[in-house]
């Protein structure tokens, strides 16, 4: 089957070229549309399935609810845009509680009240197989505001919000059935008890960057951005593939969760930067800026209190390196679908 990166290129071929008031179509985490002389409407949509994007027997229906629109609402945050409505449908089993509707429900009202989100409709339908939530979201930004992942030039800073592999950890915790640890009592085990908790929040409670992505869209300092759901390694090559570039990240800046630094080694040996490249659904903010604008940047993130670090630049070789004392390809191992 093809990948869904080679699905996703044959519909764009199919779809030929947009009207004058499509700014951006089908490629970039959403589609960015002329709305009035002043503002421009960005779409985004998402799909969450049942054994893919997640487990009943790990994932409460409230968890899943907030998961699903939140994902939705982070790339709106990634075009620099403010997520202002959403369309909600739902394919349910009709073995189905009445109560884990009311929950599923909450999850998704919940995480659109935080971000000022209005959920104005959507469809619902009986499904002969799993659960799954389709989630619409229209949002705006200013008038030529929208950043693309298109537009990364050689010599950018690449910089990235917060840290990563958290939601990896998670997720490899939720795998092996080992959410606590069987050592409460001393301080060692209850730093330990506290990242693990940390990590499975982290990937079944996601909280998008909205404020941090509607602020570089009104600053207009930054070049490129996408949000990393499929890994920092996968989101990267998604973004220098789309600027026709590439990129040398240097290992040591890579900013690694603590729970992946504590915790990888007893989760089968893992190497902790690996989990910070590949760790998928992070939704952190990955973005370039040219180095004249370095201190403004840091600036911006210190008044919005959001933690960003500076991993690499963008080449004008194609490929993707890390710098981790010399020089490599960098592995992509994100998530994939269909492989």
């Amino acid at each position: 089957m093809p990948r869904e990166s080679e699905i996703i290129a044959r519909i764009k071929a199919r779809a030929g070229a947009a009207s004058n008031n499509v700014l951006a179509g089908i490629g970039d985490d959403g589609a960015v549309l002329k709305q009035t002389v002043r503002s421009n409407l960005i779409m985004c949509s998402d799909l969450s399935v049942e054994g893919i994007h997640f487990r009943r027997d790990w994932s409460d229906p409230f968890s899943i609810g907030h998961k699903a629109l939140a994902a939705t609402i982070s790339d709106i945050a990634a075009m620099g845009g403010i997520p202002r409505f959403a369309l909600v449908s739902l394919a349910l089993p009709r073995e189905t509680s009445s109560d884990f509707i009311d929950q599923l429900i909450e999850g998704l009202f919940s995480v659109a009240e935080t971000y000022d989100v209005a959920i104005v409709g959507g469809d619902t339908s009986s499904s002969p197989g799993p659960l799954f939530i389709d989630t619409i979201l229209a949002g705006e930004c200013d008038e030529n505001s929208a950043v693309l992942r298109s537009r990364a030039e050689t010599a950018d800073i690449i910089y990235v919000t917060g840290s990563l592999g958290a939601s990896a950890v998670g997720l490899k915790l939720l795998e092996q059935e080992r959410p606590n640890h069987p050592d409460h009592e001393s301080a060692a085990g209850r730093r330990l008890a506290e990242q693990r908790a940390s990590a499975i929040k982290r990937h079944i409670l996601p909280e998008p960057r909205v404020k941090a992505g509607a602020a570089i869209g009104r600053a207009g300092l930054v070049s490129a951005m996408i949000d990393i759901s499929d890994g920092l390694s996968t989101d990267l090559k998604n973004l220098t593939e789309a600027s026709g570039c590439g990129a040398v990240l240097e290992a040591r800046t890579i900013p690694i969760a603590e729970c992946a630094k504590l915790l990888a080694g007893e989760l089968g040996d893992l190497d902790p930067l690996a989990i910070a490249l590949q760790s998928g659904e992070e939704y952190e903010l990955l973005f370039t800026s040219s180095a004249t604008n370095r201190r403004k940047i840091e600036i911006l993130f210190d008044e919005l209190e959001v933690p960003i670090s500076a991993i690499g630049r963008i080449s004008q070789q194609k490929g993707l390196f890390l710098d981790d004392g010399k020089l490599i390809d960098l592995p992509i191992a994100g998530w994939e679908h269909f492989v």
